[in-house]
């Protein structure tokens, strides 16, 4: 197992999110009114980089916000997180922005204005390729240019730098992108978007779907069902997450996804990576706002500590 703290580069988003509460979703055409409003720093790339910093990595975020209020904020927190800013560009874009309604049972919608994060290109990334080719995994999303994604992932193949990519927002354009993946995180609305298939059917022919995924190691998050790894060394592997009341479920996708590019780092065993990743999901759904919920390594450990493999309480 490594023992030195891993080295991550996150390409992706810097988001201000604008959360409302409401009894349930609203229906096309229905107004409700809102009983709280939130209103604070996410964005799948941001928050993929906090979640890794908290679990220990030494972590650089290569993203770009706006030559605003919000942007220069925003740069200031992801440092008291320790993370590395030299690499976030600022654009005459404002600062992109999510519009979040969140259900009392903590399932959500969400409606992206990307601004900045649009305006980071393969040329800027060219800018900072040797910093990703010093790290130890390069984790990615799909809410900057795909063209930008691809070039990072070219950057960090060549290189030998793993390479795990979470492709949402779902785009159609990226089974076509051609971008080299060791990892793909993934949901099941997004693995049967991907394949074609559905899960059983994945689970049955594990070459083939990883064949159609175009890479080595698939993992289907499924919310408080079982963790699926579908893996060319492995073959498949289940992980069940705790069971927690979620309060919002915003941000707990990216809580897992760094958590787990660090513990795949550190050197776990896949199956006790994705049970770490999967406790830092859960626990980020207990709290409102999508960093300020991501958990430390400490708090994950803690929580570990008092469960069985089952994510069952004892003690």
């Amino acid at each position: 197992m490594q023992t030195k703290r891993p080295r991550i580069v996150v390409v992706g988003s810097l988001n201000v999110d604008h959360t409302l509460r409401v009894p349930r979703i609203p229906a096309p055409g229905e107004t409700l009114t809102a009983h709280g409003s939130l209103t604070c720093f996410g964005g799948k790339g941001a928050n993929q980089a906090v979640a890794a910093a908290r679990t220990g990595a030494l972590v650089t975020l290569i993203g770009c916000v706006g030559k605003d209020d919000f942007g220069a904020r925003y740069i200031k927190q992801l440092q008291c997180d320790g993370i590395v800013t030299d690499a976030i560009l600022q654009a005459d874009t404002p600062t992109g922005s999510a519009f979040i309604v969140v259900d009392d049972r903590g399932e959500n919608t969400i409606v992206v204005d990307p601004g900045a994060n649009h305006a980071i290109s393969p040329e800027d990334i060219d800018q900072h390729a040797p910093v990703i080719r010093a790290a130890d995994a390069l984790l990615l999303q799909l809410e900057c240019p795909l063209p930008t994604v691809r070039r990072a992932a070219q950057i960090a193949r060549t290189a030998g730098v793993r390479v795990i990519l979470n492709p949402s927002p779902w785009s159609v354009a990226f089974t076509e992108a051609q971008i080299p993946i060791d990892a793909l995180i993934v949901n099941a609305h997004e693995a049967a978007a991907l394949t074609g298939c559905p899960l059983d059917e994945l689970v049955n022919d594990i070459p083939a779907a990883l064949r159609q995924s175009q890479c080595q190691t698939l993992i289907i998050t499924r919310g408080g069902d079982t963790t699926l790894v579908l893996s060319v060394l492995h073959g498949l592997i289940e992980v069940p997450p705790p069971t927690v009341n979620p309060v919002n479920t915003v941000g707990a996708g990216d809580s897992f996804a760094g958590a787990l590019a660090v513990a795949l780092c550190e050197g776990l065993p896949f199956a006790e990576a994705v049970r770490f990743a999967n406790t830092s999901g859960a626990l980020a759904t207990l709290k409102p706002g999508a960093q300020a919920a991501i958990p430390t390594r400490a708090e994950i450990h803690t929580f570990l500590a008092t469960r069985d493999l089952h994510g069952k309480r004892h003690g």
